[in-house]
């Protein structure tokens, strides 16, 4: 979204001036400065609805954990690579955009891994 305080500052003077104005011999002035102002303000609430192009689509909270907590390990084979807790981290090489950290308890084996979301 745009900085809308010195705008809103400008306004707010000529909203000053344009009671000063008022009360004297110059209203055709103080006409048009109204007129001004009004159409500053409309743009103003224009360009504050308007859909923001370079906006960031909103993201989505990273996953807790896995679908699968425990693999098979790719050294020995046995089902004991495990899901290590807290080790979900964003991936730019993955095609879901997370990975999380494995370890075979039998071995030791340890690696990173794609998750699905």
């Amino acid at each position: 979204m745009a900085d809308t305080t010195p705008r809103l500052t400008s306004v707010k003077d000529r909203i000053t001036e344009l009671a000063n104005l008022a009360g004297s011999d110059q209203a055709e002035r103080a006409r048009r400065l109204a007129a001004e102002l009004s159409a500053e303000i409309e743009r103003a609430v224009e360009e504050a609805s308007a859909p923001q192009a370079n906006a960031a689509p909103p993201r989505q909270p990273s996953p807790r954990a896995p679908h699968q907590e425990v693999e098979r390990c790719p050294v020995c084979s046995l089902r004991t690579f495990t899901f290590q807790k807290g080790s979900v981290r964003e991936c730019a090489d993955c095609e879901s955009g997370y990975e999380a950290y494995y370890r075979c308890l039998s071995c030791a084996h340890e690696g990173w891994r794609e998750i699905d979301r």
